[in-house]
């Protein structure tokens, strides 16, 4: 089966809490639970979550994010570039940029774990 699938024919969701904008391209109820994909707009900061079920890769398409993964010093990811965060690690996001989000396994309501124990779907 092939599928050609673009942000425009996808909803947008809003997620104010974390300043970005996100269309879920490749979800698990869709196409299965190995991989998901989300096209984000980031606009400001991110806050602080892990997910202990999936690895995941940060493709920068536009602009440019600060990433900052448990206690390493945080690094800027540019357009072109992927950053990966390993399962069960803390990270948080800055700056104004559009990305693409591979989860592998794919993701799930309830994945995300917020510094302050809050679990958020997307």
């Amino acid at each position: 089966m092939t599928a050609v699938i673009g942000p425009a024919g996808v909803a947008p969701v809003a997620e104010p809490g974390n300043d970005l904008n996100l269309r879920a391209l490749v979800t698990a109820p869709e196409l299965g639970p190995d991989v998901s994909v989300t096209w984000v707009q980031l606009a400001g900061h991110h806050r602080r979550l892990r997910t202990d079920r999936s690895t995941r890769v940060y493709a920068v398409l536009a602009g440019s994010v600060e990433v900052q993964i448990g206690d390493d010093a945080p690094v800027t990811v540019g357009a072109g570039e992927v950053v990966v965060v390993p399962r069960g690690h803390p990270y948080e996001l800055d700056g104004v940029c559009t990305y693409l989000v591979v989860n592998s396994p794919a993701f799930v309501d309830g994945d995300d774990v917020y510094s302050a124990g809050i679990k958020a779907a997307r």
